[in-house]
C-alpha cells in the first residue's frame, strides 16, 4: 500500500530538518554541539506549546491570531499574583492558566454564537489581550520572581529542561487526545466537512470553541514557560511567537483548511523553524533577515499543502465511495 500524502509530508518535514542540521553544521562550529542543541530544543518549549494549541484549532478549519496576546497575558497574570499579592506558586499558575483559557473560551463563543470568523474574533483578542497584559503591569516587566516559578523554565528533570519536558508531554497528551479519543476524531470531522459532520450529529460550534480554548491554554503554557525563563511578566512577551508557530504548524503539515494536522508534525516543523532562527543567529544574520526567511518558508508549505490538498482531493475521487485517507 502506498503512503498517504500526510505521512509523506511528515517524512519529507524530517528530512529538511536533517538537511537544514547539515548544512548550519558546516556552516558553523558550535551548531551541532550538545549545548547548542539544548538550546534549541528550550527555544522551542515555549513557541512548541504555542504550536500545539494552533495545530488544534487549524484541524478544525479556524485560526487562532492571539496566541501570542495569551502567552504575555497569562505570565503577566501570574507574575502580578507573585509578586504583590504573594499568591502560593500552583495557585497563581492556575489562574495565570485559567484567565487564558475563559478568554480562549470567548473567542470560541464568538465564533460560534455570534458567527464572526476566528480571523477577526482572535485578532480583537489578540489586541485585548497584550493590551491588558500591559495594563496590568503598567508597562514595566515584573521581574524578580520566585525560585519556584522560576523551575517551569530554567529547572532540570533529568537531562533535560523542565519546559522541555512540560511541552514533550503535551505533545503526547495531545497526540493521544487527536488520535485516541472521541472529541479528536470530532476535531478532524469538522475540519474536514463541517455541513457534513453536523449532519451526523457533531456540534461543530461546540467543536471549535474547545479547540479555541485548548488554544488558550496552550498559549498559557507557553507564556508561563517564557516568564519563567526570563524571570519576568511583560506585556511584550509572545509577540513574535505567532509568526513562528504559524510557520511550524503549516510546514508540519497541518492544512489552513481543517482536517490535516498531526501532533509529530508539528513536533518537527517547532524544531525546524527555530534551528533555522539558531543557525542564522550563530551565523551572524540579522533579526530582519530571520523574519524574511520565515515568512518565506510559509509561502513555500503553503505550495506544498495547496499540492498536497489537490491530491488527496484526487485519491478520494479514485477510491470507491470517496473513502478519506
Amino acid at each position: 500500500m502506498n503512503p498517504s500524502p500526510q505521512y509523506r509530508r511528515a517524512v519529507g518535514t524530517l528530512a529538511g530538518l536533517v538537511v537544514i542540521w547539515a548544512i548550519f553544521g558546516a556552516l558553523t562550529d558550535t551548531f551541532l554541539t550538545g549545548r547548542n542543541i539544548q538550546n534549541i530544543l528550550l527555544q522551542s518549549a515555549n513557541v512548541g506549546a504555542v504550536a500545539i494549541g494552533l495545530t488544534v484549532v487549524m484541524i478544525a478549519a479556524e485560526i487562532d491570531l492571539s496566541v501570542g496576546a495569551l502567552e504575555a497575558m497569562a505570565g503577566a497574570v501570574t507574575a502580578i499574583l507573585l509578586k504583590f499579592l504573594e499568591f502560593p506558586v500552583a495557585l497563581a499558575v492556575s489562574m495565570g492558566l485559567g484567565t487564558v483559557v475563559i478568554l480562549g473560551a470567548l473567542n470560541g463563543l464568538v465564533t460560534w454564537k455570534v458567527r464572526l470568523p476566528s480571523f477577526v474574533a482572535t485578532l480583537a483578542m489578540l489586541g485585548v489581550a497584550q493590551g491588558g497584559a500591559f495594563v496590568l503591569t503598567n508597562g514595566r516587566p515584573v521581574n524578580r520572581l520566585p525560585d519556584a516559578f522560576r523551575f517551569i523554565g530554567t529547572g532540570t528533570i533529568g537531562p533535560l529542561n523542565a519546559a522541555v519536558v512540560s511541552t514533550g508531554a503535551l505533545f503526547i497528551l495531545t497526540h493521544i487526545i487527536l488520535t485516541r479519543t472521541r472529541i479528536g476524531r470530532h476535531l478532524f470531522a469538522v475540519g474536514g466537512n463541517a455541513a457534513a459532520a453536523e449532519s451526523s450529529g457533531i456540534n461543530a460550534g461546540r467543536i471549535k470553541l474547545y479547540a479555541l480554548m485548548y488554544s488558550g491554554f496552550t498559549s498559557g503554557v507557553g507564556g508561563l514557560i517564557l516568564s519563567a525563563r526570563l524571570n519576568a511578566g511583560d506585556g511584550r512577551f509572545g509577540e513574535s511567537d505567532l509568526l513562528v508557530a504559524v510557520a511550524a504548524v503549516i510546514i508540519g503539515g497541518t492544512s489552513l483548511f481543517g482536517g490535516v494536522g498531526t501532533m509529530i508534525g508539528t513536533a518537527t516543523g517547532v524544531i525546524m523553524v527555530v534551528s533555522i532562527k539558531n543557525g542564522l543567529v550563530l551565523s551572524n544574520v540579522q533579526d530582519f533577515w530571520q523574519r524574511i526567511v520565515i515568512g518565506l518558508l510559509i509561502i513555500l508549505a503553503m505550495v506544498v499543502d495547496q499540492v498536497a490538498r489537490g491530491e488527496r482531493s484526487f485519491l478520494k475521487r479514485r477510491r470507491p465511495g470517496g473513502a478519506s485517507i
